[in-house]
């Protein structure tokens, strides 16, 4: 299954959300700031904190993601095949993804003009510093559905 551009843009400019389950059905969903789409096919999500989704991917590979963009008035849900990455080529990428991503957010937030929320993201800044990733997950899109209703002309 391909996704569109919009789509794609849309993964990498949200927080997404990654479900995963164990192997007798029981549910996960974790809140994940990197997704980035490296073809039309397939998606990179950072391991840095995985836990019980590491053991869920390892166990069972099927994966869901939902997010919502507010700016485009779209929301999707992406299923697909997870494959865990710890070197090589593909964990290259999502370093370099993770790295740029970085620099992009801190150009965000320098326009911030609350002392509240510049606090929370100072102090988060400097959490995401420490953080290193464990792994790349390579996901592989099979369905992709629309959370929106369609309209007569979607028809």
């Amino acid at each position: 299954m391909k996704m569109s551009e919009e789509i794609k843009q849309m993964l990498d400019e949200n927080i997404v959300y990654l479900a995963t389950s164990t192997n007798d059905g029981k549910p996960n969903v974790v809140p994940i700031g990197l997704a980035h789409a490296i073809d039309d096919e397939q998606l990179l999500v950072v391991d840095v904190m995985f836990k019980k989704t590491r053991k869920n991917l390892e166990d069972n590979p099927r994966v869901a993601i939902s997010f919502t963009d507010v700016k485009r008035w779209g929301s999707y849900q992406l299923k697909g095949i997870a494959a865990i990455h710890t070197d090589g080529e593909i964990f290259d990428e999502v370093q370099r993804v993770m790295k740029e991503k970085s620099e992009r957010r801190k150009a965000h937030t320098d326009v911030i003009d609350d002392p509240v929320i510049e606090e929370r993201v100072r102090r988060m800044g400097e959490w995401r510093k420490r953080l290193r990733p464990k792994a790349a997950v390579l996901i592989t899109i099979e369905e992709i559905y629309s959370h929106m209703p369609e309209s007569k002309e979607d028809k």
